[in-house]
């Protein structure tokens, strides 16, 4: 299980961080809208992320975010 300490969150981003963010229509059963790939530790990327949460919040969608790594390991293992 993994444990949250208080805090953790404000640490700095010390590398790379590959991310990626499905956004699914809410009124659509779940719809794929778009998939994008950022570096969460990147500042830009973070901003750009923020925008597409806010689009995605304002058009009746959601947003998951999953590090590119364990997303890359669900789809090997789906595709046995």
């Amino acid at each position: 299980m993994v444990e949250y300490k208080d805090g953790a969150e404000n640490a700095p981003a010390q590398h790379n961080l590959p991310i990626l963010a499905i956004v699914y229509s809410l009124r659509e059963n779940d719809k794929v809208v778009v998939e994008k790939r950022f570096n969460y530790s990147n500042f830009d990327d973070r901003k750009a992320l923020g925008k597409l949460s806010f689009w995605a919040y304002c058009n009746h969608c959601s947003i998951e975010t999953v590090a590119l790594v364990d997303a890359e390991a669900v789809i090997e293992k789906n595709g046995e």
